[in-house]
């Protein structure tokens, strides 16, 4: 048997040839063996420790080669102080070894701890020291293996993690739970977590627990191409809970489960376990399936394609937008509205999935109808971190004079920014003009001259690309291709339309095409219910509906009827003008990112 002093050492060299097969949930299997009451399995180890004790032994006895403390509600959130939180990990960390030495088997040991949340608003400092207190409290009892699991945010990680590195040798393991969609509870993207993750020092390895079902994590993980070699863990819950009579219920899924997590295995993750819902009968069989298979190794990115990725959303996305459209191929730009308020969940997911169908860029509208939403730029630079896609915001010159104009151009550089939609934006309503003032020291034109000043002085060494509105509706054609030509001579690379629906628009699109050298994203605007068509097509100046596209919809139509009515129109909307396009700029109706994601993958396989 391993000693507490060798485990260390010890767990390196495994991993480096081995899969490492973890336990499965302590919480979720206790409290259902048990009929807790709702109590958590935390507070037997001082009340019941032989109970605690046979859950342990039950996941080794089915394979697992490490397992956790009974320990992660360990900390003021769940217990009243700090001396009732210490008692419990040290009984918790008897309890796990006293185990292993029944069970006379070669098992690693990792504290278990969970995140503390600073639900009191007591200060990142207070919250710290916590953390720091209950390492201690592990050190104390020999621990060496720790696992920070579940975690949503990377506030507290790098200075509890390089803490325990300074007080002892020790290998540390941080898991996120992330949702399907790979997304944190704060916010947080997968990719982030693992570029961030993979580039500390002071963290071993990291990964993937609760929050998500083998099946999602299996497609998440599939997608992703690691930054270097660090071990990464996935330990999936067995599935999603529901709620049956008071109590949360997870399936028995221990065949699908042992398929996914086979699946997860075959990618090269090297640590694999279970979380919420599983039991040591699901890490028996998967351990069992997973010790047949042969050792592989994880998509690791080379050098070259790593400082590539670091540039991706900044110049070189430019450069590749830009040659795109010079070569003739469609570039696909979508547009969403920063919220009203400070959740960006809905928009941070939404630019994931359209990350994954390949969109060129994500545009965010700045304060549209002069209605305040959230600030176009501060969310691009946001979006374009976490998610790694290529943002453009408009800068509207109706809200923000001369000088804020261009402090937050440079703000919005210094944040890797190098896409804008300049447009002169919409007045202010007459009801509001009493409390709202419209600025505009420039409208769209003098800006983006003002723009390529820019260019050729602080942005000299990588200029920004900017693009202009096309209001193609005006009585007068040639007037429209004047003013075009004028944003041309002052940088403008590329125009976005309003949506268009009828033949007479594309007629008129072809015909500006014809007398100007100019690159065309042509919009398009799903509709997604008669409701919503009818108001279109009465209700917002300068938009024409054809009475053909009005009548598929109906006042009876699902949810679900009308969607697939609207995805329909946009395909052979987008068909239709493919020969006058050079780009498609779609406006996503309501937040249906998913129904933007079906169209423009229809439209790349025509």
């Amino acid at each position: 048997m391993l000693k507490q002093e060798e485990r260390i050492m010890h767990i390196q060299e495994y991993i480096k040839t081995h899969r490492l097969l973890t336990d499965g949930a302590m919480g979720t299997y206790f409290e259902d063996k048990y009929q807790t009451n709702g109590r958590m399995a935390e507070n037997f180890n001082l009340t019941a420790p032989e109970k605690v004790k046979a859950v342990h032994l039950e996941y080794i006895a089915g394979g697992a080669k490490l397992i956790r403390t009974n320990t992660f509600a360990a900390n003021t959130m769940f217990f009243d102080d700090m001396e009732k939180v210490k008692t419990v990990i040290r009984s918790g960390c008897k309890i796990a070894e006293d185990a292993v030495a029944e069970a006379k088997q070669d098992v690693y040991i990792a504290a278990d701890i969970g995140p503390i949340y600073d639900t009191a608003f007591l200060g990142e400092e207070v919250i710290l020291e916590e953390y720091k207190t209950i390492c201690d409290t592990f050190l104390a009892c020999g621990m060496r293996i720790f696992v920070l699991e579940t975690q949503s945010e990377f506030t507290y990680i790098q200075a509890v993690t390089e803490y325990l590195k300074e007080k002892a040798d020790v290998y540390t393991i941080v898991q996120f739970s992330v949702d399907k969609s790979g997304y944190t509870r704060h916010g947080l993207s997968m990719e982030k977590i693992i570029k961030k993750a993979a580039a500390m020092d002071s963290i071993d390895a990291y990964g993937f627990n609760c929050g998500v079902g083998a099946a999602h994590l299996y497609q998440l993980l599939k997608k992703t191409v690691f930054p270097n070699h660090k071990p990464v863990t996935a330990l999936p819950n067995a599935g999603y809970p529901v709620e049956l009579r008071g109590k949360t219920v997870y399936g028995d899924s221990r065949a699908y489960f042992v398929e996914m997590l086979e699946a997860v295995a075959g990618l090269g993750i090297e640590i694999l376990g279970g979380c919420c819902g599983t039991t040591p009968e699901y890490i028996l069989k998967a351990g069992q399936k997973i010790a047949a298979l042969e050792m592989t190794k994880k998509k690791v990115e080379s050098k070259a394609k790593e400082t590539k990725q670091m540039l991706a959303a900044s110049s070189g996305a430019s450069m590749n937008l830009t040659q795109k459209l010079k070569n003739g191929e469609k570039a696909f730009i979508v547009e969403l509205d920063p919220p009203f308020d400070t959740n960006i969940e809905k928009v941070l997911k939404g630019a994931a999935r359209l990350k994954e169908v390949g969109i060129d860029l994500l545009t965010l509208a700045d304060s549209p109808m002069a209605r305040a939403r959230m600030d176009a730029g501060k969310l691009a630079a946001k979006v374009q971190s976490e998610v790694g896609i290529s943002v453009m915001p408009h800068i509207c010159c109706r809200d923000k004079n001369v000088i804020a104009m261009r402090s937050g151009m440079l703000g919005d550089y210094m944040n890797g920014l190098r896409h804008f939609l300049v447009v002169t934006g919409d007045p202010v309503a007459r009801e509001a003009r009493g409390n709202v003032t419209s600025v505009f020291d420039f409208n769209s034109i003098r800006f983006m001259e003002y723009l390529t000043e820019m260019n050729e002085d602080v942005f000299a060494k990588e200029p920004v690309c900017y693009g202009g509105a096309l209001n193609y509706h005006g009585a007068n054609p040639d007037a429209i291709i004047h003013r075009m030509q004028m944003k041309i001579d002052k940088g403008c690379q590329m125009f976005l339309t309003q949506p268009i629906y009828s033949k007479e628009d594309m007629e008129r699109i072809a015909y500006i095409k014809e007398h100007i050298d100019a690159k065309i994203m042509c919009g398009i605007m799903p509709l997604v219910s008669y409701k919503n068509a009818m108001f279109m097509a009465n209700e917002m100046p300068g938009i024409r509906i054809p009475e053909e596209i009005i009548k598929k919809y109906t006042p009876d139509m699902t949810r679900e009827e009308a969607q697939q009515v609207g995805v329909s129109i946009a395909v052979e909307i987008a068909d239709a003008m493919k020969e006058i396009a050079d780009g498609y700029y779609f406006m996503t109706p309501f937040n249906r990112t998913e129904m933007i994601a079906e169209i423009i993958t229809k439209i790349k396989s025509l």
